[in-house]
């Protein structure tokens, strides 16, 4: 293969790669819109139901759905809700590819201070049953659309409605947020409403994501990449046999050097997930791990702890000490974690002075203690030339069905938030963006 050529591919295939993420990331968008002009069912659900005398009416006006209520005393909670059937269970749309959902909602009241509860009903036939309209999962979101509006929000900020969960004894695998088959949504008043006229007017809402989730268009380029460093390394062991056989050379010439180009395959494919100067995984590596365990099933990933590490002031001990002792640094640290962790875990040089520990089947308050420990052992060891060496830890829980991405940002969060605490400590944060910190 001449070189020329060779490059020419590399160069193209570099920039179809950077035009592919820029198109996932600034593109590629997926909208699942829903007004007036929707071909969905739409009705009223009040407290009637409940034994209540709250009445509810909907209607579609001047291309909008409006809700109109008569909130009346006869029930502990009243309540009337617009209901927007997406399909009938036991099927459903998979919103799951979503990542957030935005809303252009109007609610006029008694009440001081409005509140409205955007509810999406998911229905999985592991708890629901088509008996029991009320099995659907209700997830949910609350607030005022006076003052957000439109609002925005993360699906992954949703959370199931404590009601319903008092309500019904589901196993725990299926406690958290699920959208893989989603029934309907629906707008509701507030929880604590006053009695008296009440309407809410639905201009729009829509679920925002991506054709391809970012995380799985990253895997899709990195085995493109390998695919075609495999293609060259086809190609190449195709010219050097060509040439072997241009030359005569013995059968058992030929088959030796094929097996040193496969050796030579493998040992390329291995420095490519690893990283050279520590030896554990690097970010490819990682992936690839995380692929592997994920095929199994998510019961072998969740519940999944990331904890993000950085060394403190490391970059104070190679201008004082040296690189080489940095460098000492750096793999002693990763030594010291390698030998404390569980054999299922990963563990993985993200960066520079940064490490992050992704750690299957584990929840968040364990994977603190977990860091805890680690942070302990660096604090308390003795490292080169005297100097003494802390690091910061930041901690977050990965959901079932979120971006990878997002949990690794909010260790991030969380590791940098312990540096600003004053280093050497241990910061939680759960998805919900409750946060808990330990310090040395």
């Amino acid at each position: 293969m001449k070189t020329r050529t060779l490059h020419l591919s590399l160069v193209s295939l570099a920039a179809v790669t950077v035009a592919a993420l820029l198109w996932n990331q600034f593109g590629m968008d997926s909208v699942l819109a829903i007004d007036a002009q929707s071909t969905y069912a739409v009705r009223a659900i009040d407290d009637r139901l409940s034994g209540g005398n709250s009445v509810a009416s909907v209607r579609k006006e001047n291309d909008t759905l409006v809700m109109d209520c008569t909130i009346k005393a006869g029930y502990e909670w009243p309540y009337c809700e617009m209901a927007i059937e997406l399909e009938k269970a036991p099927a459903g749309v998979d919103l799951s590819r979503y990542d957030s959902v935005k809303l252009w909602i109007h609610y006029q009241g008694p009440e001081p201070k409005q509140q409205v509860r955007f509810f999406v009903l998911n229905f999985n036939p592991a708890y629901s049953k088509l008996s029991e309209a009320e099995s659907a999962k209700v997830e949910e979101i609350f607030y005022d659309p006076s003052v957000d509006n439109p609002l925005e929000v993360k699906l992954s900020q949703f959370t199931v409605a404590s009601w319903w969960s008092n309500e019904h004894s589901i196993p725990i695998q299926h406690a958290g947020i699920e959208f893989s088959n989603v029934t309907s949504v629906q707008v509701a008043t507030g929880g604590q409403v006053m009695t008296g006229e009440h309407r809410i007017v639905v201009d729009r809402i829509e679920f925002h994501g991506k054709l391809i989730p970012p995380a799985t268009f990253r895997l899709a380029v990195i085995g493109l990449w390998l695919l075609a460093a495999f293609g060259y390394l086809l190609a190449y062991a195709s010219a050097t046999r060509r040439a072997l056989l241009n030359t005569q050379r013995s059968k058992l010439s030929l088959q030796r050097i094929n097996e040193a180009l496969r050796l030579e395959s493998n040992t390329f494919q291995r420095m490519a997930r690893r990283d050279p100067l520590t030896g554990i995984l690097n970010r490819q590596g990682l992936g690839d791990e995380l692929v592997r365990i994920a095929r199994k099933g998510e019961d072998k990933l969740f519940p999944l702890s990331l904890v993000f590490m950085d060394i403190d002031h490391f970059k104070r001990i190679n201008d004082q000490y040296g690189h080489n002792v940095g460098d000492q640094v750096i793999k002693d640290i990763a030594e010291v974690v390698k030998a404390d962790i569980q054999r299922h875990d990963l563990f993985a040089r993200w960066g520079g002075e940064e490490f992050l520990l992704i750690c299957p089947s584990t929840e968040p308050h364990e994977a603190r203690r977990i860091a805890e420990r680690l942070r302990h052992l660096i604090a308390t060891r003795e490292w080169p030339a005297g100097i003494r060496v802390t690091s910061s830890f930041g901690v977050a829980e990965s959901l079932a069905g979120e971006d990878l991405i997002d949990s690794i940002k909010r260790a991030d969060e969380a590791m940098y938030r312990a540096k600003r605490k004053g280093r050497d400590r241990v910061e939680l944060q759960l998805a919900s963006t409750d946060t808990e910190g330990v310090a040395a």
